[in-house]
Order: structure tokens, then C-alpha cells, then sequence
């Protein structure tokens, strides 16, 4: 019901000093399923959204925010009561403590805020003993370097996992029993978990196992990290899709992004004789931040990555190797986190990847206003949720729950397959398509893969000349849905994405008009004035048929007209507009030819 922007604005408006990092780092545990779930609106306002985030991390199970593993990592002795650990109102608590040890913790100042910025001091040398942290993510195409260096300071762990250092004097490289007397407490309390593993949670050989082994010892960590330095950041875990494993297939188990850009991910199997498996797919899955053609001449940073297959694990940096293909080598030995030592190399090295983010996070791009492999969701009034997109590789999946139900529908499924195949021989680049025919149903689910990939616009062009090229990007969509005989009927900015690459391509405008789902045919009869067909979008009714209600093309062509409000204009694009808006122009291919739109005007 409440979007994650809108909540991670919210904590940023209201919340400051340690409990602003306790709570964005509770909100980016969330995965947007869950999101979809809380009963708040994005109307409700910023103090309202982080009262109610604050009882939800009150009321947490774990001492931080858990995915599809979150009972195993409660019985792992995460779970603190009836405290939240990270994300509590009271801005710090001690994970897997009683009452009267909190309280006793409380009198203590908290330093996690130093602790981190002790950790961001270290630098990485390359195998030639080079500083790498200039350059960043952005710097390390060809080098050669390992996660294996010091950080800025030790891990801290509590005196319970003393036994275990007796055991193996090599973790005093990597810890310190209690550093600064405990008041690093929560962050302490993760890495002892971690050190002291599963031993008592019987964990069956699956992925689900495996994901439970990383979360407590990439996830969490992470996380925290993440949210104590104040990265507008955003973890989730892959799911299989209700239809089988597209999802599976294409997208990686664990994704974290920095403002939309795919900067680590994880490949996770249940048996180690698939590692090899697992390996192959960091470059056959997302092996880019972004989608590169949506940012032509923007730098692609490297991408850090690891695989865990049962109880080994290893991290690799992937790049670009030339020719548009990428590599991934190495940057850790093959790590067995079935020891001590291992589990706690893992969360070391994870420290030194939260490292690598935050100095990137200044460098990332801002126009990048989707994220591969994320999810966009759909929602009505009264935040209903609709539906939602994720952008793959070279596709979009777009979902529509209830589909047949949703306001405003006028075609069944069998039409809207015939609208997708008319409209696929018009060989259009300004209109949306079909990715290989895929178009489903799945159960009351519309199911749609959807191409070309490009930038939704969070806002419309803001001078005449971009104005002109979204405008004949729109009409050129427009004119070939009706030559396949339907009408869009939900022609609007939001329905219109950029997509650079069809620059080179030679096309006239770099604009596509997307989303045929409320579409009809052109000689619908219904009218469209009754609530089961008129769309909330429409900003009157003016544009239909006078008299019967019908939704014909010209009322597209209205719509367009509206889309041309939003900048003041010059002469002949108020001529168009005005044009357009009263129904005198006869087609879209008619108003290509306008004066307005001539390749050639000034």
C-alpha cells in the first residue's frame, strides 16, 4: 500500500542521528512483496509512515529484517523477545539479549556510527600494491585484487564466541572480543551469531538452506552496514513465479542495488557439486548494473558478486571483457563457511563490498530510474495494488493481477493476444511488443513479456524540442495500433517510456507508447461514459463520440493533445494542439505530417 521511495523518504524527512540508519536498514530487509502489504498510503504523510515503521520494527520477529528465511534465522538466535534489535524506536538494541541486559546495554553510548567510519578507512591494494579506492567499482576493469585485507578495524564479537578463537587463533586476524566495552552491541551481536553458525538449527539440503547460511552471514551484515551509512540502498531475494521459473531462471537469488544500479549479487545452490553451475550463471544472469544501452556513454562499474553451493562460497568482481561480453574472476579463495574461520571471512569480506558501495553510491547515476532485475508496482485507488513490471536483461515482465476485473478493461484475453500479434506485423519501434510471443494467462493473472526496455519518465519533457520527438514517438504508436484496428484509450505520460538505443537505429524519435491493456477495438460500440469502461486517467469525457459515448481514434488524438499541455508552446504547437483537442485532425499519420513535427522546422 505505501511505495519504498515514499517510506525511505519519510525516514530521511523525520528521523535522524543512529535510529535513521536502525530504520532504513529494517525498510530495505523488506522485499516489495512485503511492502505491498502494509496497511499505509503514500498520502498519509511522513510522520504517519514512520510511526507506522517504527511499531513494525518493534514487532519484529529477528533482531533485523529476514526475507523468505526469516523463522530459520529467528531459531538461529536472532530473535530478541519482544525487542527489534536494528530499526527499534529507540535507536539501538542488543540482538538475542534479555530484558535486563538491554537495559544494562542501553547505559552504554553506542559507537556503531564510529565503528563504520573506522572500517571505511582501509584501503585495497591491487596485486601490485596500488591503492584501488580512487577509482572505485568504476576503477577496477583489469586489476587484480582480494577481499583478504585488512578492514579499518576488527569485527566485533561477544565473549561467547571466545571458545571458538581457542579452537582457531587465526580468527584473532578478523575479531576482537568486545571492542569499546560493548557498544558496538548490535552489529557485535550479528558477527557472533555468525562465528558461532548453525550449529543448533537442523538445516536440510536445499536452496532454501543455503539462502538461510547467506543471509546470516552476507544479508544481515550487509544490511546494516548499508543502512548505518545512510545509502539510499536496497536488498531482496529471489522467489520462483507462480508459472514455473522465469524468475528463477533469469534473475539471481540476491541482488542489492544503490540507487538502481545492480551492484551485488549472489547465485545460490543447495549441494556443492553444483558450484560450477552456480559460477556459470554470474555471467549468464543480470551480469551488468544496468541495462547498458539505457545509459549510452555512462561508465558501468564492476559488479561484485559471490556463490554459495551447500557450505562453500566465493566472491568474484565481474567486467566487461570487450565485444559486449563480461568476465567474472575471483576475488576470495574458496571460502568453507562449515568452520568458523570461513563464516567469518564471508561477513569480513562483506564488509569490504559495503565499502566499495558507499564510495560508488556519490557516482551512480541519477537519471537511472529502473532497476534490472527490480520491481515496479501498479497501484489504484485506495492503493489497490494492480500489478507490477521487473526488468530482465532484454524484457519486461509485466503482471496484472485480476486482470479481466480491473477498471476500465474492455478486452478479453483472446482479443488482447490478437491486438499484440496485429500490432507485432506493423514492425513499429515507437509501440510496445510482445518478447518472443510470451503472453499468458495464470489463473486470473495477465502474464505479459513486453520489449523494447526503456526509462519510465518521472516527469514530461520540459522544452518544446523534447516535447516535439516524445509527441512523434506517441503518434507513431498510435498510428500503427490503428492501423491494426484498436484504439489505446490510456494515452498519457506514464504510458510512454525513452529508449536511447533507438537512436542509432536510425528511428525518428527515441519515445515508445507502452501498456495496450486497456486498449479496445476501434469500432467498439460500448459507451464509454458508463464506470465499467471509462478510465480514472481521462481528464473529461469531451473526447468521446458525442452522443453515443464511443471511444474512437480521434479520442486518442485528444489525449495527445493533453499530453501537449505540460510546457508552454510555440504558434504552430498550439495550432496542433488546438487541432487535436477539437477533433479536426482526420489521423495520427495526419498529424506526423504537421508543420509542428517537421524534421526540418526550427
Amino acid at each position: 500500500m505505501v511505495s519504498r521511495t515514499a517510506v525511505e523518504d519519510a525516514v530521511r524527512n523525520v528521523v535522524q542521528g543512529p535510529e535513521r540508519g536502525d530504520l532504513l536498514f529494517f525498510v530495505g530487509e523488506q522485499t516489495d512483496e512485503q511492502l505491498s502489504q502494509w496497511r499505509i498510503l503514500d498520502t498519509d504523510g511522513d510522520s504517519a509512515i514512520v510511526a507506522f515503521v517504527r511499531r513494525k520494527a518493534q514487532g519484529a520477529v529477528a533482531g533485523v529484517g529476514m526475507t523468505r528465511t526469516g523463522d530459520a534465522g529467528a531459531a538461529a538466535g536472532l530473535g530478541v523477545g519482544s525487542a527489534a534489535g536494528a530499526g527499534t524506536a529507540a535507536g539501538e538494541d542488543a540482538v538475542g539479549v534479555s530484558t535486563g541486559q538491554h537495559n544494562q546495554a542501553a547505559l552504554i553510548p553506542d559507537t556503531s556510527g564510529a565503528y563504520f567510519r573506522r572500517v571505511m578507512a582501509a584501503q585495497f591494494l591491487d596485486s601490485g600494491s596500488t591503492s584501488v579506492d580512487n577509482g572505485g567499482l568504476l576503477g577496477m576493469r583489469h586489476r587484480q585484487f582480494y577481499l583478504d585485507q585488512p578492514l579499518g578495524a576488527l569485527l566485533p564479537v561477544s565473549s561467547a564466541a571466545q571458545e571458538a578463537i581457542l579452537h582457531d587463533s587465526d580468527l584473532l586476524k578478523y575479531v576482537a572480543v568486545e571492542p569499546d566495552g560493548g557498544s558496538v552491541r548490535t552489529f557485535g551481536q550479528m558477527v557472533t551469531h555468525a562465528l558461532m553458525g548453525w550449529h543448533d538449527v537442523q538445516l536440510a539440503s536445499s536452496e532454501t538452506a543455503t539462502s538461510f547460511k547467506t543471509q546470516l552471514l552476507v544479508g544481515i551484515p550487509l544490511s546494516y552496514a548499508l543502512g548505518r551509512l545512510g545509502l539510499h540502498f536496497r536488498i531482496d531475494r529471489n522467489a520462483a513465479d507462480p508459472s514455473g521459473d522465469t524468475t528463477k531462471r533469469l534473475r539471481p537469488d540476491f541482488l542489492c542495488w544503490i540507487r538502481n544500479a545492480l551492484l551485488l549479487k549472489g547465485e545460490e545452490k543447495a549441494n556443492e557439486s553444483a558450484l560450477q553451475e552456480a559460477n556459470r550463471e554470474l555471467t549468464s544472469k543480470m551480469a551488468t548494473s544496468w541495462r547498458p544501452g539505457l545509459l549510452p556513454g555512462v561508465s558501468m562499474p564492476c559488479m561484485m558478486a559471490y556463490t554459495a553451493a551447500g557450505n562453500l562460497m566465493q566472491f568474484f568482481a565481474i567486467t566487461e571483457s570487450g565485444g559486449g561480453g563480461v568476465e567474472a574472476w575471483p576475488i576470495s579463495e574458496l571460502l568453507d563457511i562449515s568452520r568458523p574461520l570461513g563464516r567469518i571471512k564471508v561477513v569480513h569480506h562483506t564488509l569490504h563490498i559495503a565499502r566499495l558501495l558507499a564510495a560508488y553510491a556519490p557516482l551512480a547515476p541519477p537519471q537511472l530510474s529502473i532497476a534490472l532485475g527490480g520491481m515496479i508496482q501498479s497501484k489504484g485507488l485506495g492503493g489497490r495494488l494492480l500489478g507490477n513490471v521487473m526488468l530482465f536483461g532484454d524484457f519486461v515482465q509485466k503482471r496484472a493481477f485480476e486482470y479481466l476485473r480491473q477498471p476500465g478493461v474492455v478486452l478479453d484475453f483472446s482479443t488482447l493476444v490478437e491486438l499484440y500479434t496485429a500490432t507485432g506485423r506493423e514492425l513499429c519501434a515507437n509501440l510496445v511488443r510482445l518478447h518472443q510471443g510470451a503472453i499468458r494467462m495464470e489463473g486470473t493473472t495477465l502474464v505479459l513479456h513486453l520489449e523494447p526496455v526503456g526509462l519510465p519518465l518521472d516527469a514530461p519533457p520540459a522544452d518544446e524540442a523534447t516535447l516535439k520527438e516524445a509527441i512523434r514517438g506517441v503518434l507513431l504508436g498510435i498510428a500503427a495500433l490503428h492501423r491494426a484496428g484498436f484504439v489505446h484509450r490510456d494515452v498519457r505520460w506514464r504510458n510512454v517510456i525513452r529508449v536511447p538505443e533507438l537512436r542509432s537505429s536510425g528511428s525518428l524519435s527515441t519515445y515508445v507508447l507502452i501498456d495496450l491493456e486497456h486498449a479496445a477495438r476501434a469500432d467498439c460500440a460500448v459507451d464509454c461514459r458508463e464506470p465499467d469502461f471509462r478510465l480514472g486517467s481521462w481528464p473529461s469525457e469531451d473526447m468521446l463520440e458525442s452522443g453515443s459515448g464511443r471511444y474512437t481514434p480521434a479520442s486518442d488524438l485528444c489525449l495527445v493533445a493533453y499530453l501537449m499541455m505540460c510546457i508552454p508552446l510555440s504558434q504552430s504547437g498550439q495550432r496542433l494542439q488546438q487541432a487535436l483537442a477539437a477533433r479536426q485532425v482526420p489521423s495520427a499519420e495526419a498529424a506526423l505530417q504537421h508543420e509542428w513535427l517537421s524534421l526540418h522546422a526550427a
